[in-house]
């Protein structure tokens, strides 16, 4: 998917204003899902997955992965976009329907199997209700 689509799928899904603050969502819940990889090698096939300009963001950041459970995942992500938790985990969740619409269901596979059981609890009920 191209990053142009992916965006306003992000906007459109989360009634979102304007592609900034998309683009700012899905800035956020990338970085934060990156952080829960534990090697650079899982980290560098997550972000080569991601569309255009976002991909390029995740690669330019150092590695700097974090122990976390669901409700700090969430609480990293709502902290990025400088808001409380429920907010961040409908950005998470809106972020992750659409990564789930641009990347093959193999993808998404490799990348839940390096998470904690709890965040992948998180997005894959995301994807049952999806």
């Amino acid at each position: 998917m191209k990053e142009e689509d992916f965006l306003a799928r992000v906007q459109e899904l989360g009634a979102l204003p304007t592609r900034k603050e998309a683009r700012r969502w899905a800035t956020a819940v990338f970085r934060a899902m990156a952080h829960l990889l534990p090697d650079a090698e899982a980290r560098r096939h997550f972000v080569t997955q991601l569309p255009g300009g976002l991909k390029s963001a995740q690669l330019a950041e150092p590695p700097h992965p974090l122990l976390m459970d669901r409700e700090a995942f969430v609480q990293h992500v709502a902290a990025a976009l400088g808001t409380h938790a429920p907010e961040g985990e409908r950005a998470l969740r809106t972020v992750y329907t659409i990564l789930r619409e641009a990347v093959s269901p193999g993808q998404i596979a490799q990348f839940e199997a390096h998470l904690p059981k709890d965040i992948a609890t998180l997005l894959e009920s995301e994807r049952r209700f999806a």
